[in-house]
């Protein structure tokens, strides 16, 4: 397996444990979100009004495999869910589908609790979820597999996988659509205006991001003072202008594309939805044990090794009518 620069910095962090401790926010109730061109609420979801759309998807400052900055046109517009997806909601939906789900072992200090985000999850466990919610909703499942390897819930692998993209069930977002939504409207590394070169190490800059994002500086806890320790209750920090929370940090999310480093060199413009194979999958947003250059909306890696996913958890988008 190979392991990225931000996957060894992520290491060291996770071993060392002395790195990247910044003063916290002690501000952890729920903000409510801006008002922005994305109003309309379905349930636990949220309308991106794409269609039509484009936005320049990447960076020209960041990591080789966020280049080149491309244009991306959606043609059709998408439900999102406004939080990750809890460990309520994945046990409930796994359990009633699957004879043979077992609850992943979510426990302290990485946390535990109905409005903590589901993690120790594979990209199967979270097809699986996708596909048994829109079961339960009447809905096309958008994927097909031909066995489960494993046991459900607990990092099982899907073989001979195929999406049809075009159905109306849930399913992962593409990457496209994950940045597009992160970004909500802006152009800077985060919704709320900063890049990440305007962070220097400091308690007022740390502030700013633990107002909106669960990161090291504020979920990191070494022993002392009131930081905490792995993964917060969803929608406790302020959402974006799309009315999203948790986009930065908290869970590193599932998207439905395979990784590719150089993918954006040839990406279609028009609706992409990565690579036709590969041996990875892509995950974004940064988690609660994070620095901030792993944050941005443009930041793109893959997955890590059993014990970081303790930091994996993801969201579903469905097509919208």
């Amino acid at each position: 397996m190979r392991l990225t620069i931000r996957d060894l910095a992520l290491t060291t962090l996770v071993i060392a444990g002395t790195l990247f401790f910044y003063a916290c926010s002690s501000d952890d109730d729920p903000v409510t979100p801006q008002v922005g061109p994305v109003s309309q609420h379905s349930g636990s979801m949220i309308l991106i009004a794409a269609a039509g759309e484009d936005f320049s998807m990447g960076s020209s400052d960041g990591s080789s495999d966020e280049q080149p900055v491309h244009t991306v046109r959606f043609t059709r517009s998408f439900w999102m869910d406004t939080t990750e997806v809890t460990q309520a909601s994945f046990n409930a939906v796994m359990s009633a589908a699957y004879s043979a789900y077992v609850t992943p072992a979510w426990h302290a200090p990485y946390g535990k609790g109905d409005r903590i985000p589901a993690y120790l999850t594979e990209w199967g466990d979270a097809v699986l979820y996708c596909n048994a919610r829109s079961s339960a909703d009447g809905l096309e499942p958008v994927y097909s597999y031909a066995e489960i390897l494993g046991t459900p819930g607990n990092g099982c692998e899907l073989t001979e996988v195929v999406a049809d993209l075009a159905k109306n069930g849930y399913r992962l977002p593409t990457e496209a659509e994950w940045e597009f939504a992160a970004r909500a409207g802006g152009t800077s590394d985060f919704s709320w205006g900063k890049s990440a070169s305007g962070y220097p190490v400091s308690a007022a800059d740390s502030a700013e991001i633990a107002a909106h994002a669960v990161w090291a500086g504020n979920s990191w806890n070494l022993g002392s003072g009131d930081a905490r320790f792995g993964m917060q209750e969803v929608a406790g920090r302020t959402a974006n202008a799309f009315g999203l929370y948790d986009m930065y940090g908290n869970a590193w999310e599932w998207c439905h594309d395979w990784y590719d480093a150089a993918y954006y060199e040839t990406a279609q413009a028009i609706d992409p939805s990565g690579p036709a194979s590969g041996q990875w999958h892509t995950l974004r947003g940064g988690s609660w044990g994070n620095e901030v250059i792993h944050l941005r909306a443009s930041n793109r890696t893959f997955s890590t090794p059993d014990y970081l996913f303790n930091f994996i958890g993801f969201r579903t988008v469905r097509n919208a009518d």
